[in-house]
Order: C-alpha cells, then sequence, then structure tokens
C-alpha cells in the first residue's frame, strides 16, 4: 500500500481530501498532513511516503519551493494543486519532477484518477530501485566471483586441463560434456573430471556453465540482441532454461541485466 502525505494550508480542503475519498480501494493510505511548506519537509523527510500532495500557495514557504528544498532527499512523487491563476507556475513545476498537478476545484474522478497515475509511478521507480539493489549486489554473485583457467601454465598435470579448457572455449556453443571432452583428449571421463578439479576447484559441467554465462553477460550489453539469440549463441536451446541458470548464477534475470547496464 502507497503511502500518501497531504500538504495544504486549507484545514478544510485538506480534511475533505483525506476523509471523503476511499484510499483503500486506490490502494493508498494518508500516513501524514502538514499545512504549509516548512512544516511539510519535516512530516515527509520523517515519514517517507510514496506520494505527496501539496498545495501550491501557502504561507512561510509554498509548494514550489519546498519540493525544491526536498530534491535529493525523497523518493516521493509529488502531486500539485493550483488555483487557475497559478497555471503557470504549476506548469514550470513539471522540471522539478512533479508527476502531475490539479487545479481547483478538483473532482473526485479526476483527484482518484491522479492519484492511480501516481501510484504506477511510485510502483515503476520501486521495481527499478529493486533491480538497482540486485545489480548492486551483482558482485557477490556466482559468476562475478568465476575465473577462468589462464592457460599457459608450465605444470605437466595441467595438459590435460589446458586442451579441455581450450575445447570448451572452442565449442561451448555447442552441446557438449565431459565424455566429448575426454573422447577429444583420449584419456577416461573419470581421469580428466579428477585432474580437473583438482587443478581448477570446478567440476568440467560447473566450468562450462559458468563460462557460458559469463560470455552471455557480455553480450547482453548489446541492446540490438535478443534473449533468445543470446540463448543459442551460448549453447542452450531452450530460453526459458537459459534464463533460469543466468539467474541462478547471476542474481536477476537477463532480461533485468540487459535492462539495467543498456540504461547506464
Amino acid at each position: 500500500m502507497n503511502r500518501v502525505v497531504i500538504v495544504e494550508d486549507s484545514v478544510l480542503h485538506r480534511k475533505g481530501l483525506i476523509l471523503t475519498t476511499e484510499w483503500e480501494k486506490i490502494d493508498c493510505e494518508v500516513v501524514g498532513e502538514a499545512e504549509n511548506g516548512i512544516e511539510g519537509i519535516e512530516v515527509i523527510l520523517r515519514l517517507s511516503p510514496d506520494i505527496v500532495i501539496t498545495d501550491i500557495k501557502m504561507p512561510g514557504l509554498d509548494g514550489i519551493q519546498m519540493i525544491e528544498r526536498l530534491k535529493d532527499k525523497t523518493d516521493a512523487v509529488f502531486i500539485i494543486m493550483s488555483g487557475y491563476s497559478e497555471f503557470e507556475y504549476a506548469r514550470s513545476a513539471i522540471k522539478l519532477g512533479v508527476v502531475d498537478y490539479l487545479m481547483k476545484p478538483i473532482e473526485d474522478k479526476e483527484f482518484v484518477n491522479t492519484i492511480r497515475n501516481a501510484c504506477q509511478a511510485v510502483n515503476k521507480r520501486k521495481n527499478i530501485n529493486k533491480i538497482q539493489s540486485k545489480i548492486d549486489k551483482m558482485d557477490d554473485s556466482r559468476i562475478m566471483l568465476f575465473q577462468e583457467y589462464l592457460i599457459g601454465n608450465d605444470s605437466t598435470k595441467t595438459i590435460y586441463v589446458e586442451e579441455a579448457v581450450s575445447y570448451i572455449q572452442q565449442h561451448f556453443r555447442e552441446d557438449i560434456n565431459v565424455k566429448n571432452i575426454s573422447d577429444t583428449l583420449q584419456i577416461s571421463a573419470s581421469h580428466l573430471s579428477r585432474v580437473f578439479k583438482e587443478e581448477t576447484g570446478y567440476t568440467i559441467g560447473d566450468y562450462l556453465t559458468n563460462y557460458r554465462i559469463k560470455q552471455a553477460c557480455k553480450l547482453l550489453l548489446d541492446p540490438s540482441v535478443k534473449i533468445y539469440e543470446i540463448a543459442d549463441k551460448i549453447g542452450y536451446k531452450d530460453q526459458r532454461y537459459f534464463s533460469v541458470i543466468f539467474k541462478r548464477m547471476v542474481g536477476v534475470t537477463p532480461s533485468e541485466f540487459k535492462n539495467k547496464f543498456n540504461q547506464n
């Protein structure tokens, strides 16, 4: 439920909005009120509402000044109310990120529709913040901790491991498994699996999955490439299965990853 604060110097108008609006039906609750901009700042910072509905003309500090002072201090969505004489003033508030403005006298239907639009803006912002939070945690994800095995080690026991890694790098787009690799290297699958795990810390299957998903992350930086194309390019014929594996490894879905990084 979205939290609402109303800032309006007219007690009659303020209480009218609070008491006559069926807030629950539009998934909202009024958590606070104020009669001027100065009081409004205190209430908004203390209660952290999702939506703020404010009048423009108020004693002490008007609505526009209040919004200016709250810039970068709140994630609230603002709706302003104004009289006809303040129309140009109200329109300039859009530059401050105000999502909508209402002309007095305000009709009930128009008011409810405006609140619903504000709720959509709030939900969109919450979703973006949720994705951002997931992205911020990606440094701790399994794929970000994955270290590719570096070919060129002089140790004798790494020859098969290097050849297996080289095979994976060349054939990861194909349907391959431990047996394919061991047959190519002409050694037993059990021996290869044991040596590979000892040297890299990964099973061959885990290494292949990590390598594929790492390649997918690179491909997702191209906004023109579709998710199903990326899945196919890294060896997954089933896009849904690819998405499940990707989220498990990275912490977000391929679409969330792609959208976030292409926004940046």
